[in-house]
C-alpha cells in the first residue's frame, strides 16, 4: 500500500494535474494505494495514522510543495516507513537540493523501486523539518512572502522563487536588527546588532538562496549562519545579491559555525520558520537528529 498526500493549492493547482497523471500511472501498474486530496494538515495526519494502522504502508508520497512536506514530516521522524515528495510548490527547495525529478512517469519508477536514503532531521523547539530554520529577518521574510499579493501569479509563471526574493527586499527596508545570544554547544556568540540566524539541515531555503552552503543532511551537524554588524545598504545591495547567486559570502557580518546543539535568545520576540512555515517567535532551541527519516530520492 503506497500513500498520497495531495494538497491542491501547491502550485495554483499544478499538484492535482501532477497527481491526475501519477493516478493513471498507478492503475495501469495495478498498484494499491490510498489518496487524500486537500485537508488540514491535522486531517493529512489523522489519514496517515489511521491507514498505516490498518495497512502495510511501504512509502508516503507527497505532491506539492516544501511546506506539504513539513505537515507530515514529524509522523515518520525515527520510523521506517519512507517518504518522497513530487515538487509542486512555489519555493521547491527540497527538489533543488536533491535533484528531484518533476516527471509522474519517473517519480512512479523511483518510489516503486523503494531505495531510501537515511537523512538527518533539524528540529526547532517542536518542530521537524528537513532543510532550513530561520529566526529574525528571514522568516519574517518568508511570513510575508506566504501572504504576498503576487506569490499566486508568480506562481502560475513557474516563477514563485521570485515572491521570496521580492519579499526579500520590501522587508529588509523596513526591518530593524535585534540583540542576539547564541550559544552552539558550548560556545557563545553574542551581538547587538543581528538581522538573521539560519540553522541548516541542507543549504537552500527562499526558493534557491544558498544560505548554509555547507550544509549536507547526512553529515550529522547543523550549519548555523549568523548575519550581524552590518547596515542595512551593505545588506540590501551586497550581501544579500551574493546570497542570489548562491556564492558562499565570505565576508564580514556573515559568520559560519556548525554544532548539534543551539539555542537562540534574542532582546525582543523575532519570527521562527522551519521549511518556509512561520512556527512562532524567539527563544528558539534546535538541535539535529541524526539519519531519522528514511527518504526515497527520486532522482
Amino acid at each position: 500500500m503506497y500513500l498520497f498526500i495531495v494538497n491542491p493549492s501547491s502550485g495554483n493547482g499544478q499538484a492535482v494535474s501532477l497527481w491526475k497523471k501519477v493516478e493513471v500511472i498507478l492503475e495501469k501498474k495495478k498498484v494499491l494505494y490510498d489518496v487524500l486530496i486537500g485537508g488540514s494538515e491535522v486531517s493529512a495526519r489523522d489519514f496517515i495514522w489511521n491507514r498505516m494502522k490498518e495497512e502495510n504502508v511501504k512509502a508516503i508520497a507527497v505532491i506539492g510543495g516544501d511546506g506539504t512536506l513539513n505537515a507530515v514530516l514529524p509522523d515518520l521522524v525515527h520510523s521506517n516507513t519512507a517518504i518522497a515528495l513530487l515538487p509542486a510548490g512555489s519555493g521547491n527547495d527540497i527538489a533543488r537540493m536533491f535533484g528531484l525529478t518533476k516527471n509522474p512517469r519517473l517519480f512512479v519508477e523511483k518510489l516503486l523501486a523503494e531505495k531510501p536514503q537515511m537523512l538527518d532531521v533539524l528540529k526547532v523547539n517542536n518542530s521537524f523539518g528537513l532543510t532550513v530554520s530561520g529566526v529574525g529577518l528571514d522568516a519574517q521574510i518568508a511570513g510575508r512572502a506566504a501572504k504576498s499579493f503576487y506569490k499566486k501569479p508568480l506562481n502560475k509563471v513557474g516563477a514563485g522563487g521570485l515572491s521570496y526574493k521580492l519579499s526579500a527586499l520590501e522587508t529588509i527596508l523596513r526591518y530593524k536588527p535585534f540583540k542576539s545570544t547564541v550559544t552552539i554547544d558550548n560556545d557563545k556568540y553574542v551581538s547587538d546588532h543581528t538581522w538573521m540566524i539560519a540553522c541548516g539541515n541542507t543549504s537552500l531555503y527562499g526558493g534557491g538562496l544558498v544560505i548554509c552552503p555547507y550544509a549536507h543532511p547526512i553529515d550529522g551537524v547543523l550549519d548555523v549562519t549568523l548575519v550581524h554588524s552590518v547596515k542595512r545598504s551593505r545588506l540590501l545591495f551586497q550581501l544579500f545579491p551574493l546570497l542570489m547567486k548562491g556564492e558562499p559570502v565570505l565576508r564580514t557580518g556573515v559568520t559560519y559555525k556548525k554544532g548539534k546543539n543551539i539555542t537562540i535568545q534574542t532582546s525582543r520576540p523575532v519570527p521562527v520558520m522551519i521549511d518556509g512555515e512561520s512556527i512562532g517567535m524567539t527563544p528558539a532551541a534546535v538541535s539535529i537528529h541524526e539519519k531519522a527519516i528514511n527518504m526515497i530520492i527520486t532522482t
